[in-house]
Formats: C-alpha cells, sequence, structure tokens
C-alpha cells in the first residue's frame, strides 16, 4: 500500500457521492485529528494490496472551509475515492465517510453505449470489448498488477462489486473500529452508534 501526502485542496461534490456514512458523537469534540490517526494506523496494519493512503484537505461542496480527510482508493478502481472526516460541529464530532466516483463523460458514454443497440450493431460491439477485456486480463496476469476498471457503479459486474464491495468493507470496519476504541477509552458508548452506510453496497 503506497503512502503520500498531497497539498492541493480538492471538492468532495454531493453529486459525485455513491456511498457514505457519518454519526454525529457527543463528548468527541477537538479529538477528530486523534481519531483520523487512529483510522488511518488501521487502514495501514490491514496492508491492503494494490491501494493508496493519503492525507488530504478538502471541501465540502463549494465552500472556503477546508478540512483534513484520510483518502485511500484502490488502484484497480482508479476513479473511486474513499474520504474519511472528523469535523467539530457546534462541539460535537461529526465522523464520516464518502465514496465519490469521477468519470470522464468520454468513459461513461462509451459504457452506456455498450447497453443499447441504436445502431443494431450491439453484437459486434460487445465482441470489440470481450476482446479488450481478455486483452486486459492478460496484460494484468503477465504484469502482476491490476488492470483499471473505469464504470459506473450500476455498470459494475457481481465480481466487480464483490471484490470492491469487500476493499470498502474493510475501509468501513476500520473507521468504525477505530471510533469504538476511542469511545471505549473515553466511556462512551459505542452500542449507540448506527454503524449502516448508504449507497449502492450493503455495507454495516
Amino acid at each position: 500500500m503506497a503512502f503520500f501526502s498531497l497539498s492541493r485542496t480538492p471538492v468532495i461534490e454531493e453529486d459525485k457521492i455513491v456511498q457514505e456514512w457519518s454519526q454525529l458523537v457527543l463528548q468527541m469534540g477537538n479529538k477528530g485529528a486523534e481519531l483520523l490517526k487512529g483510522v488511518e494506523q488501521k487502514i495501514q496494519e490491514l496492508n491492503l494490496p494494490n491501494t493508496t493512503l493519503m492525507r488530504k484537505e478538502a471541501t465540502l461542496g463549494h465552500n472556503n472551509n477546508r478540512n483534513e480527510f484520510v483518502s485511500i482508493k484502490h488502484d484497480k478502481y482508479p476513479d473511486y475515492e474513499v474520504w474519511i472526516g472528523a469535523i467539530d460541529r457546534m462541539g460535537q464530532l461529526k465522523v464520516s465517510w464518502f465514496l465519490t466516483v469521477s468519470l470522464p463523460n468520454v468513459v461513461t458514454a462509451r459504457m452506456r453505449a455498450l447497453n443499447k443497440d441504436s445502431h443494431g450493431d450491439k453484437p459486434q460491439r460487445l465482441s470489440r470489448q470481450l476482446g479488450k477485456m481478455l486483452g486486459a486480463k492478460l496484460t494484468e496476469k503477465i504484469s502482476g498488477k491490476p488492470t483499471p476498471v473505469r464504470v459506473r457503479p450500476d455498470d459494475m459486474t457481481m465480481d466487480d462489486k464483490e471484490e470492491f464491495g469487500v476493499f470498502m468493507s474493510l475501509v468501513h470496519q476500520a473507521t468504525t473500529a477505530s471510533l469504538e476504541e476511542m469511545m471505549n477509552n473515553l466511556n462512551l458508548d459505542f452500542s449507540k452508534v448506527d454503524t449502516h452506510s448508504q449507497g449502492f453496497l450493503n455495507l454495516s
């Protein structure tokens, strides 16, 4: 797992969020930096293959309030990024993560074209796509590196959803486990925390 620190300030846009989880935790104000450090450590301990872990400053939507996030990406799914944050809100701590997807329009258009038979030549287009997929699998086998999958959530294959779902489950569990550990140290009741997320993956 690679680790980087970037100085750019990205924007977490609401219309690009495809999965999210959040929880307001009382009596944990000013504990955000400590919690993020714990989350980062637990993710590193997982030693996830083909992943990149970063510390980034980002804004929630287009505003001037920059916050620090732990960011993690799976190299096989380069258009998907997880943002883990712990932000003080009115003296309390809002812990959350957002899974965003950012696909180039041309890629999205091509993927959608495969699912439409607008010109009557769908078998031919599918044949070309299957050829590319087989070539990508062969390249992956030879190089030992994952072939990037550039596809929208609703166009993922079952295999992609299972693989990416395991990745997301591990990240989610690392986040909630870090929160549970800190809350226990502060004698706070973790059982009241709702660990279910919302989106196209079934995570809890």
